[in-house]
């Protein structure tokens, strides 16, 4: 048996300070992977890759080449260095791998990626570029496929992917989140299911279960999907209550959902604020070990 492809670059994991986001879940991640596959690491995308979900003034703010102001970081929610951008460029060309794997192998599998808040003309909610807008969009300029479909189950609603690929019928983004919670003005998606603060996951996997055929309706050659574990009943930035067993659940029917419909999956990492951010890895790791068709046995 081929051995599972993990994408990642030593170089996601950015000290950045005392910051919510824990950067260094990528690396806890590809330790605790290591010894289950083999690691490819993406090369810094061109700037025409970053046109293709970016408008030219960002990306040049992206790239260093016209500053980057107080405001843009604020908006982001990010500090701005050399070595952010570096992070983020290589993340975003780390989907742009993984859709390709996909396409190739039936699952590409990111140690990375997931930055579904970011706009065409800036970043919100610790993201920069949007990796999945910019998998997709590199797909469908290469003729590598027609229709595309995301599958968002961060606890927050993907604004950015929504905004980027409105009137862009041949994509559908389907994102089920927490109601009332970050993005204050939320875009609108192909489809969106908001859930109450407290969901479980009997209720949960009810409506994931029931609704996630409609992402598949138009028969999408590629599915990305954004699988946040922020929707843990511990994480710090949801209020959500899926158990470990109830985010296997929902990893599972996705990936069967994808099989069913005979769509290859291109899975990012998004969001998870555990208090302990080698349990946010964990999370992270059973989650790719579960579209690597592996049983995770990460205690």
């Amino acid at each position: 048996m081929t051995p599972p492809a993990f994408i990642y670059s030593p170089r996601y994991a950015v000290p950045i300070g005392g910051h919510v986001f824990p950067t260094r879940k990528f690396a806890l991640t590809a330790e605790i992977l290591k010894s289950c596959g083999v690691f490819l690491e993406p090369d810094l995308p061109s700037r025409e890759e970053l046109l293709l979900a970016h408008t030219p003034e960002w990306t040049d703010k992206i790239l260093g080449t016209i500053p980057m102001t107080l405001a843009d970081q604020t908006r982001a929610e990010l500090p701005f260095s050399p070595e952010i951008s570096v992070a983020h460029r290589l993340s975003y060309s780390g989907t742009i791998l993984a859709c390709r794997r996909a396409l190739e192998d039936g699952a590409g599998l990111h140690v990375g990626g997931g930055s579904h808040h970011a706009f065409a003309d800036r970043g919100e909610g610790f993201c920069l570029l949007n990796d999945i807008a910019g998998g997709i969009l590199a797909m469908l300029s290469e003729g590598r496929l027609r229709r595309a479909a995301v599958v968002d189950l961060d606890v927050h609603q993907g604004n950015g992917t929504a905004a980027i690929f409105r009137g862009r019928p041949e994509v559908f983004t389907f994102s089920m989140h927490q109601e009332d919670i970050y993005p204050e003005a939320p875009e609108t998606s192909s489809l969106d299911l908001e859930l109450p603060a407290g969901c479980r996951d009997r209720d949960y996997l009810k409506i994931l279960e029931e609704n996630l055929p409609r992402a598949f309706a138009a028969k999408p050659d590629l599915v990305v999907y954004q699988a946040g574990v922020d929707a843990a009943e511990d994480d710090a930035l949801g209020g959500l209550r899926l158990t470990p067993e109830g985010l296997k659940r929902r990893d599972l029917l996705v990936r069967e959902a994808c099989r069913n419909f005979n769509a290859p999956a291109a899975v990012t990492l998004g969001g998870g604020y555990a208090a302990d951010v080698r349990e946010t890895a964990r999370r992270h790791a059973r989650t790719l070990l579960i579209f690597a068709g592996i049983e995770p046995s990460i205690s």
